[in-house]
């Protein structure tokens, strides 16, 4: 015979299950300042990001996700935890990974076009329009 685990079997009571509570996610409008200083950060540092020269640096999945629907998809989707970069000069790369953390962008006039390329790459709107 099949065991029955229902407590109804026994002359129980269904418990009653309760109901988890909303979640509360904070909303956060980009571009905000997270501070540069958290960026390649060990601890909150989930994800690599890979530059041309082969070196690499840690970065948080959340910080980038909030600034680009993009990585978004390649966290959550493809759960992504290397992402290359190597399309950009290594400049470049963690001149944007820093705009990201920092909120604002800072270019030299001679990395402008590389540092848009990767904007629209990763379709960070407010990198883009600014």
């Amino acid at each position: 015979k099949k065991f029955e685990k229902s407590p109804r079997k026994w002359g129980l009571k269904e418990p009653k299950r309760a109901l988890a509570p909303p979640l509360s996610v904070p909303e956060v409008s980009v571009p905000c300042n997270f501070g540069v200083a958290n960026l390649h950060d060990e601890f909150h540092g989930n994800v690599t990001m890979e530059f041309q020269d082969s070196t690499s640096m840690r970065a948080c999945s959340l910080i980038l996700s909030w600034n680009s629907e993009v990585f978004t998809y390649l966290f959550s989707e493809l759960r992504q935890g290397t992402v290359e970069l190597k399309d950009f000069s290594k400049d470049v790369a963690v001149m944007f990974l820093e705009s990201l953390y920092r909120g604002d962008v800072v270019v030299e006039k001679s990395h402008f076009r590389e540092l848009y390329k990767i904007s629209h790459a990763f379709k960070v709107k407010w990198m883009v329009e600014k």
